[in-house]
């Protein structure tokens, strides 16, 4: 229920590729207290789809083997993005190899016996081939009536009005970074929805009310948002404030207000939005501003 929930910590919610995920992620983790985090681990299909990169199994399975067994984690099978033939090939693969826990991956195009296979060898499953809203809706919405509440999670998809009505298991995003990519800052303001701000054009002038008060009810100080009224603080990787420079602060702030919409959505909805990570540095900012929060008592 949901008053049981909020009586549970919170846990940041981390998914992260293989073929990003290096030593220095690994290390970082390593030294986090392993109840504060959930990891899943996703074997990179739409990554190496993208940029041409090589993801085998050998090395994934691998790689898989040194996860310690006391995280929270779960792995996804080497999936093979678009091919819902190959994706199959290789989850009756990785079984063979006994990666019983796997997460099978059913991807668009997947016949609805497949799903069932699934289900039958997993309680958990990821649902693919969505990542571009638009046109994917009536499939999605396809998918959701055949899977009758099933544990699925959806892979690259948070829009919020189909998570309140299916509230799956999980969904993920990466636009968590999208400050540092963009020079842009989100806020959150409430029910799942977060507004973006252009940093040219908010912040020539004094930002809205809305998002000077969404920042204090995450701990801001007004002196310390008032910072971003300077170019530095838009440049660099994300940084917590007080350090000796700006640069890093406005991916901060943004930071901060999308850990605490996954946890406002997990506390309300019990849908858990995990955070995309690329980088050492990125996955360390999400945990940096859930600490900065909940020293300002504003988780």
């Amino acid at each position: 229920s949901a008053s049981m929930r909020s009586i549970l910590p919170d846990k940041l919610n981390i998914l992260v590729a293989y073929p990003y995920f290096d030593k220095k992620t690994y290390s970082y983790l390593m030294e986090k207290d392993p109840s504060s985090f959930r990891l899943i681990v996703d074997s990179g299909a739409f990554t190496a789809w993208n940029t041409g990169a090589e993801v085998t199994m050998e090395g994934y399975t691998k790689f898989l083997k040194k996860m310690p067994s006391h995280w929270d984690w779960k792995a996804v099978q080497l999936d093979v993005y678009g091919d819902p033939k190959a994706t199959y090939e290789n989850w009756l693969r990785m079984l063979d190899m006994g990666w019983d826990e796997i997460m099978p991956v059913f991807t668009r195009g997947d016949t609805l016996d497949r799903l069932e296979e699934f289900y039958a060898a997993s309680d958990y499953i990821m649902f693919g081939g969505i990542a571009f809203g638009g046109e994917n809706k009536n499939y999605i919405k396809f998918f959701s009536e055949a899977n009758k509440g099933r544990k699925v999670h959806w892979l690259g998809f948070t829009s919020m009005p189909f998570i309140k009505h299916y509230k799956p298991e999980s969904v993920d995003s990466s636009s968590v970074t999208s400050a540092q990519r963009y020079g842009s800052i989100a806020y959150y303001r409430g029910k799942g929805m977060l507004k973006v701000l252009d940093k040219k054009k908010d912040f020539a002038t004094r930002p809205p009310l809305e998002f000077l008060k969404a920042c204090e009810d995450r701990g801001f100080t007004m002196k310390e948002l008032k910072q971003l009224g300077q170019s530095e603080a838009w440049v660099g990787n994300v940084r917590i404030p007080g350090g000796p420079t700006l640069n890093g602060f406005a991916s901060f702030v943004s930071y901060t207000h999308h850990v605490w919409r996954g946890i406002d959505v997990e506390r309300n909805l019990g849908t858990k939005m995990y955070l995309a990570f690329a980088m050492e540095s990125a996955v360390a900012g999400a945990f940096d501003a859930y600490d900065f929060m909940k020293s300002r008592g504003a988780v």
